[in-house]
């Protein structure tokens, strides 16, 4: 097939494929009645406030579950039984429970008659900083275990070429098995990150005023129907189409190198 034939052929889909997707959006859309855009506009500030307030909780959670996971995977390969077991349990725990029941729990448990007072001190918002903490050790545990994955895969032969020359442990991790392990779990690895950012809207249950609790406040103080629920949409796709192109990439750029 021709370079001209070949792009002929793809807008041809591309517009197909648009034409329906705008056919179901009207049919879908066009059903339901009482649209009150004006009023949604009124309450922009609102609305853009809690989506600052996601992103921020986003690129907070998602540098310290990176950090979890890294600590995490170190710890379960550390010949020491003490640290390598209770890395081991508490992954487990956090696998094995819902996502709300540890916010609650660690929020009105553990962290907040510890840290409340002390953050409230400083002048910080104590929900969002521990609704950051809760996320990074949920998301992280989960990070842990692609990263130990993805490091067990390599093969021994690897390990001991890199001690061959001479390599340090960390020089091994960092030259040598790291590298090799994100192209394979570099996949898995974005799409926690994507439901990461997903789940920081159910820490609206401990009072963090982000994207969907602000939508929610929204519909409460207008009466409106889903107004709201579209930019909320919209502002999360925002936030994870960027992820996900990022992800796809990184693969391609990976796979032209080998």
């Amino acid at each position: 097939m021709t370079p001209a034939r070949r792009l002929t052929l793809n807008l041809t889909v591309a517009t197909a494929v648009l034409a329906a997707f705008a056919a179901v959006c009207v049919v879908l859309f066009g059903s339901l009645k009482g649209w009150d855009w004006p009023k949604t506009w009124q309450y922009r500030e609102l609305l853009f406030q809690g989506w600052k307030t996601t992103i921020l909780l986003s690129l907070g959670s998602l540098v310290g579950s990176t950090v979890v996971g890294v600590l995490l995977l170190l710890g379960q390969r550390s010949g020491l039984w003490a640290l390598k077991w209770p890395c081991r349990l508490f992954l487990e725990f956090v696998r094995e429970t819902p996502l709300l029941v540890q916010l609650l729990v660690g929020y009105f448990v553990i962290f907040a008659p510890l840290l409340s007072r002390t953050l409230d001190g400083w002048g910080w918002d104590d929900k969002l900083v521990i609704g950051i903490l809760l996320l990074s050790l949920f998301s992280g545990a989960y990070l842990g275990e692609i990263l130990r994955g993805g490091v067990d895969s390599i093969p021994r032969a690897q390990w001991d070429s890199a001690r061959a020359v001479g390599f340090r442990t960390g020089q091994v991790y960092r030259h040598v098995i790291f590298p090799q392990a994100l192209r394979r779990v570099l996949p898995a690895v974005a799409g926690q990150f994507v439901s990461l950012i997903k789940d920081s809207s159910l820490l609206s249950v401990i009072g963090v005023q982000e994207f969907a609790y602000q939508a929610k406040a929204y519909t409460a103080k207008t009466y409106g129907g889903l107004e709201a629920y579209v930019p909320l949409a919209v502002g999360y796709l925002l936030l994870t189409v960027p992820i996900a192109w990022l992800s796809h990439r990184l693969e391609r750029r990976y796979r032209d190198e080998t």
